[in-house]
């Protein structure tokens, strides 16, 4: 029975229109293999009048086989560099292709070329895990049963239980810091409202001055933010209270907006508009620059750059995937190493620069994300203890 959902949904996935929900609808529906014949069609269509694959000399070849050769054979004649050059339905069938291997759905037909196949590798993922520290130097670690915290007179997490081995006495006003280690990721609602979610290898410091004309907070790694609104009286004057987030390289000053920060150690400072209008500067003040939905700045050095994106493909990961588009393997294993709490050695630093498309499970084995990018590459992994060797095929 054909589900006209399913085909809605695979035309928008092709089309790159889908929303962060209608994209795990995508891979749950993938997933169930009652729709296998379905899928197999959609593809087999879509293939067949692919402008770019008809060019090929041997595009009669039929089936997955077939298929999964053709996506290779582009692939690997393409150098690096220009793979956005291609068509861009191809390049989402292509993505296609990784999300079935994600789920485990592709592996009858993607393991017939198994030889350089990764052993497996069953280093879990990621989950809930954060130590939080208040000025006067008491540290806990919170609860891994639990994904967040409620920041207010009193710490609780987000079912409304009390945090073990805090003071009893009010937090109110207090300033601490959250500290979300590799492998871990939590969620934090601070006490006007705003709710921020860590991703792994971050650490959030929140100024709990409530006087403060601003709203005030420090960021190293990654985090979304939901901003709240929240009013202030000064003098007569009823005012929005800006929120400030400072990092190393960069502030950014909003009143009430969504946005996704990146200041990873190594790596440029990337925020990402997705709701709202926030305005960016050096640490000094200066260069200063507005973002409006769907942009994002990186800055390098004194430089920030705009540019137009799809925002919602870098919050992903708090959406429980890997969203890769046209990314370097570099940034892509920096990401892993921070997930699985690995580290990476690059036995050729020019493969650092090889280009991958495709959207992948964050909450799968470590194994599924290597088995993908082995596939669809010109690399092979080998994993001791938790470091991952990353060489040439």
């Amino acid at each position: 029975m054909q589900n006209s959902r399913f085909s809605e949904l695979f035309k928008g996935y092709l089309a790159n229109t889908l929303t962060p929900k209608e994209m795990l609808e995508l891979e749950q529906l993938i997933a169930d293999q009652q729709n296998d014949e379905q899928l197999r069609q959609l593809i087999g269509l879509e293939f067949k009048h692919e402008p770019t694959a008809q060019q090929q000399p041997d595009a009669n070849v039929d089936g997955w086989e077939g298929l999964e050769q053709k996506v290779l054979q582009t692939i690997r004649k393409s150098r690096p560099a220009k793979i956005v050059s291609f068509h861009r339905k191809w390049i989402r069938l292509v993505g296609v292709l990784l999300l079935m291997a994600g789920l485990g759905l592709a592996v009858r037909y993607l393991s017939n070329n198994n030889i350089n196949a990764p052993k497996q590798v069953n280093l879990p993922p990621g989950g809930n895990k954060a130590t939080i520290r208040l000025e006067d130097g008491t540290s806990v670690n919170l609860s891994e049963k639990q994904s967040g915290i409620v920041l207010g007179e009193q710490l609780t997490y987000a079912d409304g239980s009390a945090v073990q081995g805090l003071p009893v006495e009010q937090l109110g006003g207090q300033n601490l810091v959250i500290d979300v280690p590799k492998g871990g990721t939590y969620n934090i609602v601070l006490p006007d409202g705003t709710k921020v979610w860590l991703n792994a290898d971050s650490r959030l410091r929140y100024i709990g001055d409530r006087a403060a004309e601003t709203r005030q907070l420090e960021l190293q790694g990654e985090a979304y933010f939901e901003v709240a609104h929240r009013y202030i009286t000064k003098g007569r004057e009823k005012m929005l209270q800006p929120f400030v987030v400072h990092t190393a390289d960069q502030t950014i000053r909003v009143l009430g907006t969504s946005f996704n920060v990146t200041t990873y150690r190594g790596e440029p400072d990337c925020t990402t508009l997705l709701e709202g209008k926030v305005e960016l500067s050096l640490p000094d003040g200066s260069n200063r620059q507005y973002l409006k939905p769907n942009q994002q700045a990186v800055v390098r050095g004194r430089t920030i750059t705009i540019a137009d994106v799809e925002s919602s493909d870098y919050v992903s990961w708090k959406e429980g995937t890997f969203n890769f588009s046209d990314e370097s393997l570099d940034m892509i294993l920096n990401q892993a190493a921070r997930w699985y709490d690995i580290d990476v050695d690059f036995a050729d630093p020019s493969l650092k620069k090889l280009k991958f498309e495709g959207i992948v499970p964050r909450y799968d084995n470590l194994g599924a994300l290597l088995k993908i990018l082995e596939k669809t590459g010109e690399v092979r992994f080998e994993l001791k203890g938790r470091l991952l060797h990353v060489r040439k095929k």
